[in-house]
Protein backbone atom coordinates (compact mmCIF):
# COMPACT_ATOMS: atom_id res chain seq x y z
CA UNK A 1 0.00 0.00 0.00
CA UNK A 2 2.82 2.31 1.00
CA UNK A 3 4.71 1.84 -2.41
CA UNK A 4 1.70 2.47 -4.32
CA UNK A 5 1.11 4.92 -2.66
CA UNK A 6 4.58 6.60 -3.08
CA UNK A 7 4.74 5.65 -6.52
CA UNK A 8 0.96 7.21 -7.85
CA UNK A 9 2.21 10.59 -5.76
CA UNK A 10 5.75 10.84 -7.29
CA UNK A 11 4.23 10.17 -11.05
CA UNK A 12 1.42 12.74 -10.87
CA UNK A 13 3.88 15.27 -10.21
CA UNK A 14 6.11 16.66 -13.29
CA UNK A 15 9.35 17.20 -10.75
CA UNK A 16 11.27 14.22 -10.59
CA UNK A 17 12.06 13.53 -6.91
CA UNK A 18 15.59 12.44 -5.90
CA UNK A 19 16.06 11.03 -2.58
CA UNK A 20 15.70 8.37 0.07
CA UNK A 21 11.93 7.32 1.69
CA UNK A 22 12.15 5.40 4.56
CA UNK A 23 8.80 4.38 7.07
CA UNK A 24 8.84 2.24 10.31
CA UNK A 25 6.42 1.22 13.03
CA UNK A 26 7.65 0.21 16.25
CA UNK A 27 11.37 0.00 15.00
CA UNK A 28 10.15 -2.39 11.89
CA UNK A 29 11.25 -0.85 8.86
CA UNK A 30 7.39 -0.97 6.69
CA UNK A 31 9.24 0.45 3.37
CA UNK A 32 12.90 2.18 2.36
CA UNK A 33 13.22 2.86 -1.23
CA UNK A 34 15.97 5.33 -3.17
CA UNK A 35 14.98 7.46 -5.99
CA UNK A 36 16.63 9.23 -8.95
CA UNK A 37 20.45 10.33 -8.53
CA UNK A 38 22.87 11.17 -6.06
CA UNK A 39 25.21 12.58 -9.22
CA UNK A 40 23.37 13.88 -12.22
CA UNK A 41 26.42 14.18 -14.53
CA UNK A 42 27.93 11.17 -13.63
CA UNK A 43 24.35 9.61 -13.15
CA UNK A 44 25.55 7.86 -10.01
CA UNK A 45 22.14 6.01 -8.37
CA UNK A 46 20.60 7.22 -4.77
CA UNK A 47 20.64 4.09 -2.87
CA UNK A 48 19.28 3.67 0.66
CA UNK A 49 23.03 4.40 2.17
CA UNK A 50 23.30 7.56 -0.13
CA UNK A 51 24.54 10.25 2.81
CA UNK A 52 22.52 14.25 2.89
CA UNK A 53 22.66 17.20 4.33
CA UNK A 54 19.59 17.03 6.55
CA UNK A 55 19.43 20.94 7.39
CA UNK A 56 17.40 22.23 10.25
CA UNK A 57 16.62 18.53 10.97
CA UNK A 58 20.07 18.98 12.33
CA UNK A 59 18.26 21.11 15.36
CA UNK A 60 16.61 17.88 16.90
CA UNK A 61 20.06 16.21 17.35
CA UNK A 62 21.47 19.78 18.73
CA UNK A 63 18.47 20.21 21.51
CA UNK A 64 19.24 15.89 22.17
CA UNK A 65 22.78 16.86 23.32
CA UNK A 66 21.29 19.75 25.46
CA UNK A 67 18.96 17.34 26.75
CA UNK A 68 21.30 14.82 27.46
CA UNK A 69 23.60 17.21 29.58
CA UNK A 70 20.51 18.16 31.31
CA UNK A 71 19.87 15.09 32.33
CA UNK A 72 23.82 14.86 33.49
CA UNK A 73 23.08 17.45 35.72
CA UNK A 74 25.67 19.50 33.67
CA UNK A 75 23.32 22.35 32.73
CA UNK A 76 19.88 23.16 33.84
CA UNK A 77 17.22 24.30 30.83
CA UNK A 78 16.71 27.20 33.36
CA UNK A 79 20.13 28.49 33.17
CA UNK A 80 20.99 32.10 31.70
CA UNK A 81 23.60 32.16 28.09
CA UNK A 82 25.80 33.45 29.34
CA UNK A 83 26.90 31.38 32.23
CA UNK A 84 28.51 29.15 29.39
CA UNK A 85 28.76 32.33 26.43
CA UNK A 86 30.85 34.75 28.60
CA UNK A 87 31.53 38.72 27.67
CA UNK A 88 28.10 39.41 26.46
CA UNK A 89 26.22 39.54 29.88
CA UNK A 90 24.70 42.59 28.30
CA UNK A 91 22.97 40.78 25.45
CA UNK A 92 22.34 37.13 27.63
CA UNK A 93 21.27 37.90 31.37
CA UNK A 94 17.70 37.17 30.23
CA UNK A 95 18.02 34.52 27.84
CA UNK A 96 17.61 30.90 29.40
CA UNK A 97 19.02 27.76 27.54
CA UNK A 98 14.55 26.78 27.49
CA UNK A 99 14.58 30.03 25.26
CA UNK A 100 16.93 28.94 22.82
CA UNK A 101 15.89 25.70 22.12
CA UNK A 102 11.84 26.95 21.80
CA UNK A 103 13.18 30.05 19.42
CA UNK A 104 11.88 32.78 21.78
CA UNK A 105 14.91 34.30 22.50
CA UNK A 106 14.29 37.54 21.05
CA UNK A 107 18.11 36.87 19.26
CA UNK A 108 18.35 38.23 15.48
CA UNK A 109 18.29 35.41 12.64
CA UNK A 110 21.94 35.22 11.16
CA UNK A 111 20.90 33.23 8.33
CA UNK A 112 17.89 36.05 7.61
CA UNK A 113 20.66 38.87 7.23
CA UNK A 114 20.97 40.39 3.67
CA UNK A 115 25.00 39.90 3.65
CA UNK A 116 24.41 36.46 4.94
CA UNK A 117 25.01 34.43 1.59
CA UNK A 118 28.08 36.47 0.69
CA UNK A 119 29.44 35.94 4.38
CA UNK A 120 28.82 31.83 3.95
CA UNK A 121 30.76 31.44 1.69
CA UNK A 122 33.47 31.90 3.51
CA UNK A 123 34.41 29.67 6.45
CA UNK A 124 33.80 30.80 9.98
CA UNK A 125 35.17 29.72 13.74
CA UNK A 126 32.33 28.92 16.09
CA UNK A 127 33.22 32.48 18.10
CA UNK A 128 33.04 34.03 14.51
CA UNK A 129 29.42 32.88 14.65
CA UNK A 130 28.76 34.19 17.96
CA UNK A 131 30.29 37.26 17.46
CA UNK A 132 28.45 38.02 14.71
CA UNK A 133 24.75 36.83 16.18
CA UNK A 134 25.55 38.94 19.24
CA UNK A 135 26.46 42.44 16.91
CA UNK A 136 22.85 41.48 15.18
CA UNK A 137 19.81 43.80 16.89
CA UNK A 138 17.23 41.83 19.03
CA UNK A 139 14.23 41.16 17.50
CA UNK A 140 12.31 40.97 20.68
CA UNK A 141 12.26 40.67 24.36
CA UNK A 142 12.90 36.81 25.72
CA UNK A 143 10.02 35.01 26.13
CA UNK A 144 7.93 37.14 24.33
CA UNK A 145 7.11 35.64 20.95
CA UNK A 146 8.26 32.65 18.76
CA UNK A 147 10.83 33.70 15.73
CA UNK A 148 12.46 30.96 14.29
CA UNK A 149 16.18 31.45 14.47
CA UNK A 150 19.09 29.81 13.42
CA UNK A 151 21.25 31.66 15.68
CA UNK A 152 20.11 30.45 18.96
CA UNK A 153 20.71 26.47 17.72
CA UNK A 154 24.41 28.20 17.00
CA UNK A 155 24.26 28.98 20.33
CA UNK A 156 23.27 26.08 21.40
CA UNK A 157 26.22 24.18 19.83
CA UNK A 158 28.85 26.84 21.89
CA UNK A 159 27.18 25.84 24.93
CA UNK A 160 27.67 22.13 24.10
CA UNK A 161 31.67 22.64 23.50
CA UNK A 162 31.84 24.64 26.21
CA UNK A 163 30.14 22.12 28.91
CA UNK A 164 31.38 18.93 27.26
CA UNK A 165 35.28 20.12 26.18
CA UNK A 166 34.60 17.97 22.96
CA UNK A 167 34.16 19.74 19.72
CA UNK A 168 30.21 19.68 18.58
CA UNK A 169 31.42 17.04 16.15
CA UNK A 170 33.07 15.12 19.05
CA UNK A 171 30.19 15.59 21.15
CA UNK A 172 27.71 13.84 18.04
CA UNK A 173 29.93 10.96 17.64
CA UNK A 174 30.72 9.84 21.34
CA UNK A 175 27.36 10.47 22.76
CA UNK A 176 24.99 10.04 19.84
CA UNK A 177 26.19 8.90 17.02
CA UNK A 178 28.24 5.97 18.09
CA UNK A 179 25.56 4.96 20.52
CA UNK A 180 22.60 5.00 18.58
CA UNK A 181 24.90 3.07 15.83
CA UNK A 182 24.61 6.02 13.35
CA UNK A 183 27.84 4.76 11.28
CA UNK A 184 26.78 7.30 8.40
CA UNK A 185 26.69 10.60 10.16
CA UNK A 186 28.35 13.19 10.87
CA UNK A 187 28.86 17.07 11.04
CA UNK A 188 30.04 17.95 7.38
CA UNK A 189 33.13 20.09 6.24
CA UNK A 190 34.63 21.01 3.19
CA UNK A 191 36.42 17.59 3.37
CA UNK A 192 35.91 14.58 1.13
CA UNK A 193 32.63 12.52 1.83
CA UNK A 194 32.30 9.32 0.61
CA UNK A 195 28.87 8.31 -0.34
CA UNK A 196 27.45 11.87 0.13
CA UNK A 197 24.99 13.14 -2.72
CA UNK A 198 25.79 16.41 -4.63
CA UNK A 199 23.19 19.05 -4.17
CA UNK A 200 21.24 20.49 -6.49
CA UNK A 201 18.37 23.31 -6.89
CA UNK A 202 15.36 23.61 -9.50
CA UNK A 203 15.61 26.35 -11.91
CA UNK A 204 12.44 28.54 -12.76
CA UNK A 205 11.73 26.78 -16.13
CA UNK A 206 11.90 23.16 -13.74
CA UNK A 207 15.31 21.89 -14.65
CA UNK A 208 18.22 20.96 -12.53
CA UNK A 209 21.32 23.06 -11.32
CA UNK A 210 24.03 22.88 -8.97
CA UNK A 211 23.25 24.15 -6.07
CA UNK A 212 25.13 27.79 -4.67
CA UNK A 213 27.80 27.33 -2.51
CA UNK A 214 28.03 27.15 0.98
CA UNK A 215 30.64 26.86 3.56
CA UNK A 216 29.40 24.38 6.30
CA UNK A 217 31.01 25.74 9.04
CA UNK A 218 28.19 28.49 8.84
CA UNK A 219 25.67 25.60 9.15
CA UNK A 220 27.41 24.31 12.11
CA UNK A 221 24.70 23.19 15.00
CA UNK A 222 21.53 24.80 13.13
CA UNK A 223 21.88 22.72 9.95
CA UNK A 224 25.50 21.29 9.75
CA UNK A 225 24.87 17.25 10.00
CA UNK A 226 24.95 14.46 7.22
CA UNK A 227 23.42 11.43 7.56
CA UNK A 228 21.21 8.87 5.80
CA UNK A 229 17.42 8.00 6.21
CA UNK A 230 18.69 4.61 8.12
CA UNK A 231 20.47 6.39 10.58
CA UNK A 232 17.70 8.73 10.93
CA UNK A 233 15.56 5.60 11.90
CA UNK A 234 18.44 4.38 14.39
CA UNK A 235 18.25 7.46 15.92
CA UNK A 236 14.44 7.78 16.76
CA UNK A 237 14.92 3.97 17.67
CA UNK A 238 17.31 4.72 19.70
CA UNK A 239 15.57 7.64 21.57
CA UNK A 240 12.37 5.59 21.78
CA UNK A 241 13.96 2.59 23.67
CA UNK A 242 15.25 5.03 26.68
CA UNK A 243 19.08 4.95 25.28
CA UNK A 244 19.82 8.81 25.05
CA UNK A 245 17.11 10.16 27.49
CA UNK A 246 15.28 9.00 30.46
CA UNK A 247 11.42 8.19 29.75
CA UNK A 248 10.54 11.44 32.21
CA UNK A 249 12.24 13.48 29.83
CA UNK A 250 10.46 11.82 26.89
CA UNK A 251 7.27 12.77 27.71
CA UNK A 252 8.30 16.38 28.62
CA UNK A 253 9.92 16.42 24.73
CA UNK A 254 7.05 14.67 23.18
CA UNK A 255 3.49 16.08 25.33
CA UNK A 256 1.24 17.84 22.53
CA UNK A 257 0.77 20.44 25.18
CA UNK A 258 1.83 23.39 25.68
CA UNK A 259 4.13 24.70 23.46
CA UNK A 260 4.10 24.22 19.32
CA UNK A 261 8.00 24.09 18.71
CA UNK A 262 9.66 22.07 22.10
CA UNK A 263 13.16 21.24 22.62
CA UNK A 264 13.89 20.61 18.26
CA UNK A 265 11.19 19.41 17.22
CA UNK A 266 7.45 21.16 16.23
CA UNK A 267 4.81 19.36 18.22
CA UNK A 268 1.06 19.46 16.32
CA UNK A 269 -1.68 16.99 15.50
CA UNK A 270 -2.22 15.73 12.16
CA UNK A 271 -5.66 16.21 10.48
CA UNK A 272 -7.12 13.64 11.93
CA UNK A 273 -6.38 14.23 15.39
CA UNK A 274 -3.36 12.00 15.90
CA UNK A 275 0.07 13.80 17.93
CA UNK A 276 2.96 14.15 15.56
CA UNK A 277 6.50 15.31 16.24
CA UNK A 278 8.18 16.27 12.83
CA UNK A 279 10.81 18.50 12.04
CA UNK A 280 11.94 20.03 7.94
CA UNK A 281 15.37 21.00 6.77
CA UNK A 282 16.40 22.88 4.14
CA UNK A 283 20.32 24.15 2.89
CA UNK A 284 21.59 24.75 -0.41
CA UNK A 285 20.37 21.73 -2.56
CA UNK A 286 19.11 19.13 -0.35
CA UNK A 287 15.81 18.69 1.44
CA UNK A 288 14.72 16.63 4.66
CA UNK A 289 11.55 15.65 6.65
CA UNK A 290 11.30 13.80 9.97
CA UNK A 291 8.25 12.71 10.87
CA UNK A 292 6.84 10.59 14.04
CA UNK A 293 3.15 9.55 14.29
CA UNK A 294 3.53 9.86 18.32
CA UNK A 295 0.75 7.04 19.42
CA UNK A 296 1.21 4.95 16.08
CA UNK A 297 4.84 4.96 16.53
CA UNK A 298 5.60 5.17 13.32
CA UNK A 299 8.00 7.17 11.89
CA UNK A 300 8.29 8.70 8.23
CA UNK A 301 11.91 10.25 7.16
CA UNK A 302 12.18 11.82 3.08
CA UNK A 303 15.57 12.88 2.05
CA UNK A 304 16.52 14.77 -0.85
CA UNK A 305 19.34 15.87 -2.56
CA UNK A 306 17.23 18.94 -4.29
CA UNK A 307 15.67 22.15 -2.79
CA UNK A 308 12.07 21.17 -3.27
CA UNK A 309 8.86 21.32 -1.28
CA UNK A 310 8.31 17.83 -2.99
CA UNK A 311 10.40 16.34 0.10
CA UNK A 312 8.36 17.55 3.13
CA UNK A 313 4.58 17.47 0.90
CA UNK A 314 5.77 13.27 0.40
CA UNK A 315 6.63 13.04 3.91
CA UNK A 316 2.87 14.40 4.29
CA UNK A 317 1.00 12.42 2.05
CA UNK A 318 2.70 9.06 3.48
CA UNK A 319 1.11 10.61 6.99
CA UNK A 320 -1.62 10.53 5.61
CA UNK A 321 -1.72 6.92 3.94
CA UNK A 322 -0.59 5.42 7.44
CA UNK A 323 -3.13 7.04 9.15
CA UNK A 324 -6.32 5.71 7.05
CA UNK A 325 -4.39 2.54 7.34
CA UNK A 326 -4.55 2.23 10.78
CA UNK A 327 -7.92 3.99 10.89
CA UNK A 328 -9.21 1.16 8.41
CA UNK A 329 -7.91 -1.86 10.90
Amino acid sequence: MLKSTIHSFLNDHAENFNGTVLVSRHGRILYQEAFGFANLEWSVPNTITTKFRIGSVTKSITALGILMLSEEKRIRLSDNVDQYIPGFAERTREITLTHLLNHTSGIGNITMQPDFALKSLASHSVDDLVEWIFSLPAESKPGEKFSYSNSGYILLGKIIESVSGLSFAEFLDKKIFSPAGMQNSTLDSNAILLNKASGYEVTPVGDLQNASYIDMSNAYSAGGIVSTAEDLHLLNSALDSGKLLSGEMLNQLFAVEPDPYRYGWNISKTSSGQPIAFHHGGINGYTASFMKLLEQGAVVIVLSNVSTLLTSTLAGVIVDALEKANAEN
